[in-house]
C-alpha cells in the first residue's frame, strides 16, 4: 500500500476532526477477548453503543453494568458513562485511556458515540476492515486524555439522488462514512425535474411516471443517450434508512422541491401546472420554466398531502422545501397566478413565491416542523421561521442572519463537491468550478461582516454532491472523498485548532482506512500544480511547481516523451527560454501517490509583461490579476476559476507594453465560449499598434462567426500582420453586453473570458 507514509509534519494523533484538546499519555491499553465493556447507567441506548465496541473489537464478552457511583474504570475494561459535564455540551465527550482501562464520558448517547469514533481512530486502519481479530492481532490503544465537542450544531453532507439514483446499501454506506467523521445531518435531495424518488401512497403516479425518464443528457446537454432510466425508494426502504441513520446519530433532512424543479411531478399530474401540459420527466440538466401553479388551490392540497406522508417517514424537525431556481415565466402569463397576486395584494411574481413559501411553512409549523429553503426564498420577503441554506455565495446567508434567521452556509465555492477538485484535464467530466481539498479545508462558515450576536445564527455548513455528471456510486465517492473529511473538520473544530499542515499529516493516515472500506476516494490532492509567477525583482516569469502536501518532494522533467516518469528533483522556480512542456509528480518516501501532471508554458514576446486594463474586470474571476493574460498558461475550458480572466458586461480593453519596438508577426488571443454559464465570445476584436504609446494604428479587426456550440470551448483568435513594428499593442474585445433573447439570462450581463494574449508566438 503506497498510502501513507509518514510526513514531515508530525502530529501527536491522527484524529479527524481535530479534537478540542489532546494530551498524550504513557504506554497503551491492550484490548483482548477478555476485555469487558461497562455501562453506566444501564440503558438500552448505552447497551446498543456497547454492542458497537463488542462487534468491532470482537471481544465476545457480556456487557457489564454499574450504577453511576460504581462506574469507576476497572482493569481491562472499556467504560461508557453518561454524566453531566457542562463543558461537553450535548454532543461532546471525554476520552481517557491508560494502561488499565478506557473511559468515555458524555452527557448523551450522541457524545458517547462520537467518543467511540475517536477511539476507533486511535487504532490502526485494520480496525475498519472485515478481518477477524485473529488476523489483525490484539488492539493497542495509545494512552491519552481527550476533551472534545463541536463548534457547530449542524454538520452536513448532501446527496442528489434525482439526476442519478443510488441504491439503499450505498445510502447506508454514505451515512456510515458521515458518522465516522462526526457529521450529523444528511440532506437527501429526493425530487427534481429529472426524477421523483420517494413513494407517495396517495399519489402513485409520482413514482409510476415521475421516477422514470426516457433518457439522460450526454455531456453538457449536447445529446441524449435515449436509454430509459429510473428508480425510487419505497416508504419501507426510506424508513429503514432513517432507522439506520438514527443508530449512527445522523438526522435525515428530506428535500421535496417546490415550486420549481417540479417537472417530474408535473409529468405525473400536469393539471398542477400553469399550462396543463403534457410533460415528460426532463432528460436535460438545468432549469425548466414549468413549475407548480400557485394560483391553483389544488396544488396546496397536493403538496400538503405529500408533506404529510414525508413527515410520517422522517422525524427530522427540518423539512427542506427547495425554493430555488423557480422561473416566473409561466406565472407572469397565467391568469390563475395573476388573480392570486391581485387577490392577495401582492406586487409581483417574486412576492407570489414568498406567499407560496409562507403557506407551506405555516402548514409545516402546524405539524411541529420547520422549513429549510435555498437562499432564493429571501426574494419577495422571507417566511417568518425559515432557515436559509445559502448557496449562491455568502450574501444570502449574511442577509438572513442579519434578519435574525438561522442559516446553513453552503456556497458553491468551496462547498459544492460536484465541482472539479484538480486540473480538469486529468479529471472526469464535472459541472465546472474548482474546489480542491485545501480550499474546502480553509473555508470559514461565519462571514466577517456579522456581529457576534448575528454569527450565532450560522448553524454550520455542508458539502453538496449534485449528480448531473456523477452516474454511479464510485463516482460519488470520488467527488465526496476526501473533501468530506475537510468539511467535517471545518464544522467540528474551532478556527484556532485548524491548521492545513497539521490536517494534511492526519489526512494522510486516513486514506488507508477509506481504502479498506472500499471507498473510491480521489488522489488528486497529491497532484503537482504547475504555474508561473512574476519575479518582480528581476522582471521575469518563472515556472513554479507546488504541492499542498507538506513534507513532500517534487520530481519534474522538460519535454519528456509520452509515458516517461519525471525524475529531476525540483529545487526552485526556473525560467523557461522557449515553449516548454513540463511534467511533474509528487514523491513521498520514494513513492508517488499522485498522478503525473503535465502543462505547456508558452513563451512569447508579451510573456511576463503586465498588461494595463482600461476597463473594469471582475474580482470574482481575476485569477492572478492582469498578469494572467500574459503568464504563458493556457486555461482549461471547464475550469472557470483557474486561469480565466473575466469581464461582466464590460469590454476588455488591454494595453501591453513590450518594453521596446519589435517586429510584430502575429497576435493570438484566447477566449471562452460557455453559454450555459453566460460566457460568450466577443462581437468584435480590435487590435491597435503603436511605437510611442500615443499614436495608434488600427490593424485589421477580427469578427467571429456566430457560434451555436453548446459545449464549453476555448477558442483562439489569430491575427497575422507581417512587418508591422510596435512597442505597444492595444486589444479591444467587445462584450455583447447582455445575454441574448431566449437565453435563461436574457437581458442580464454577459461574461467575456480571456486566458492569454500571445504576441509573436512561434508558429509550428
Amino acid at each position: 500500500n503506497i498510502f501513507f507514509v509518514a510526513n514531515s509534519q508530525k502530529t501527536s494523533h491522527n484524529i479527524i476532526p481535530n479534537p478540542v484538546s489532546f494530551e498524550k499519555g504513557k504506554g497503551h491499553f491492550l484490548i483482548s477477548p477478555g476485555t469487558r465493556v461497562v455501562i453506566s447507567p444501564s440503558s438500552k441506548e448505552l447497551s446498543n453503543l456497547a454492542e458497537l465496541l463488542i462487534e468491532r473489537f470482537r471481544i465476545y464478552s457480556i456487557v457489564g453494568s454499574a450504577n453511576s457511583k460504581e462506574a469507576i474504570a476497572s482493569d481491562n475494561s472499556i467504560t461508557l458513562i453518561l454524566s453531566e459535564i457542562n463543558e461537553l455540551g450535548a454532543e461532546g465527550y471525554k476520552l481517557v485511556v491508560d494502561r488499565q482501562s478506557v473511559t468515555i464520558t458524555a452527557n448523551s448517547g450522541k457524545g458517547i458515540f462520537y467518543g467511540i469514533q475517536t477511539l476507533f481512530q486511535l487504532l490502526p486502519s485494520e480496525i475498519v476492515s472485515d478481518l477477524p481479530q485473529s488476523e489483525t492481532g490484539k488492539w493497542k490503544v495509545p494512552a491519552c486524555h481527550i476533551i472534545d465537542y463541536p463548534r457547530f450544531a449542524y454538520r452536513g453532507m448532501h446527496l442528489d439522488v434525482c439526476r442519478h439514483f443510488f441504491p439503499v446499501e450505498f445510502i447506508k454506506k454514505y451515512i456510515d462514512l458521515m458518522s465516522q467523521y462526526k457529521m450529523n445531518n444528511f440532506h437527501w435531495h429526493l425530487t427534481d425535474d429529472q426524477g421523483w424518488r420517494l413513494e407517495i401512497k396517495k399519489y402513485p403516479k409520482l413514482t409510476e411516471i415521475g421516477s422514470r425518464r426516457s433518457g439522460t443528457s450526454i455531456g453538457r446537454n449536447i445529446g441524449n443517450d435515449n436509454i430509459p432510466y429510473g428508480g425510487f425508494y419505497t416508504q419501507a426502504e426510506a424508513r429503514e434508512i432513517v432507522a439506520y441513520a438514527a443508530k449512527r446519530y445522523v438526522n435525515i433532512i428530506p428535500e421535496i422541491e417546490m415550486p420549481g424543479h417540479a417537472l417530474a411531478a408535473l409529468a405525473a399530474y400536469p393539471e398542477l401546472s400553469c399550462t396543463g401540459g403534457p410533460f415528460e420527466v426532463w432528460t436535460k440538466w438545468g432549469v425548466t420554466d414549468d413549475i407548480y401553479c400557485v394560483g391553483n388551490e389544488q396544488v396546496f392540497s397536493f403538496l400538503e398531502d405529500i408533506l404529510s406522508e414525508v413527515m410520517d417517514i422522517f422525524p427530522s424537525k427540518y423539512i427542506h422545501i427547495g425554493g430555488d431556481e423557480a422561473p416566473k415565466t409561466r406565472w407572469d402569463a397565467c391568469p390563475k397566478c395573476q388573480k392570486r397576486i391581485k387577490d392577495e395584494g401582492l406586487s409581483d411574481a417574486h412576492e407570489l413565491q414568498s406567499y407560496f413559501i409562507r403557506r407551506i411553512e405555516k402548514f409545516l409549523n402546524q405539524n411541529g416542523r420547520q422549513i429549510i429553503g435555498w437562499d432564493e426564498i429571501l426574494e419577495g420577503g422571507l417566511a417568518p421561521g425559515a432557515t436559509v441554506m445559502s448557496w449562491r455565495g455568502i450574501d444570502g446567508g449574511i442577509q438572513a442572519a442579519k434578519m435574525g434567521h438561522d442559516v446553513i452556509m453552503t456556497p458553491g465555492s468551496p462547498c459544492y463537491f460536484d465541482h472539479y477538485q484538480a486540473n480538469p484535464a486529468g479529471e472526469p467530466l464535472a459541472i465546472g468550478g474548482y474546489n480542491p481539498l485545501k480550499n474546502v479545508y480553509q473555508y470559514e462558515p461565519v462571514p466577517e461582516s456579522l456581529s457576534a450576536k448575528e454569527a450565532l445564527h450560522i448553524l454550520g455548513s455542508q458539502g453538496n454532491v449534485w449528480t448531473e455528471y456523477i452516474p454511479n456510486t464510485d463516482h460519488v465517492e470520488y467527488m465526496a472523498y476526501p473533501r468530506a473529511l475537510a468539511m467535517a473538520e471545518v464544522n467540528w473544530t474551532s478556527t484556532e485548532n485548524r491548521n492545513w499542515e497539521d490536517f494534511s499529516a492526519r489526512f494522510n493516515q486516513h486514506l488507508p482506512r477509506l481504502e479498506k472500506q472500499k471507498v473510491n476516494f480521489s488522489k488528486s490532492a497529491y497532484n503537482v500544480s504547475i504555474s508561473t509567477v512574476l519575479d518582480s525583482k528581476n522582471n521575469e516569469m518563472l515556472v513554479v511547481l507546488e504541492s499542498d502536501v507538506p513534507g513532500s518532494k517534487i520530481r519534474y522533467g522538460i519535454n519528456l516523451e509520452p509515458g516517461k516518469t519525471p525524475h529531476k528533483k525540483y529545487k526552485k522556480p526556473f525560467k523557461p527560454e522557449k515553449n516548454v512542456s513540463v511534467s511533474a509528480v509528487l514523491e513521498i518516501n520514494k513513492l508517488k501517490p499522485g498522478n503525473i501532471t503535465e502543462r505547456t508554458i508558452y513563451v512569447h514576446d508579451a510573456f511576463g509583461k503586465t498588461p494595463k486594463l482600461n476597463t473594469t474586470y471582475s474580482e470574482r474571476y481575476a485569477a492572478k490579476g492582469p498578469i494572467t493574460l500574459t503568464d504563458g498558461c493556457r486555461a482549461n475550458a471547464l475550469a472557470l476559476r483557474s486561469d480565466w480572466f473575466g469581464f461582466s458586461g464590460e469590454d476588455a480593453d488591454i494595453l501591453i507594453d513590450l518594453g521596446e519596438v519589435k517586429e510584430i508577426s502575429n497576435v493570438n488571443i484566447g477566449f471562452l465560449y460557455n453559454p450555459v454559464n453566460w460566457i460568450f465570445l466577443p462581437t468584435e476584436v480590435i487590435i491597435e499598434l503603436s511605437t510611442d504609446g500615443q499614436n495608434f494604428i488600427a490593424a485589421e479587426g477580427m469578427r467571429p462567426d456566430l457560434l451555436t456550440l453548446r459545449e464549453p470551448v476555448a477558442i483562439d483568435y489569430n491575427h497575422v500582420r507581417i512587418n508591422a513594428k510596435a512597442r505597444y499593442i492595444r486589444i479591444i474585445a467587445k462584450n455583447r453586453g447582455v445575454c441574448p433573447e431566449g437565453h435563461p439570462g436574457a437581458e442580464k450581463k454577459a461574461w467575456l473570458f480571456l486566458d492569454e494574449v500571445m504576441i509573436n508566438q512561434p508558429v509550428d
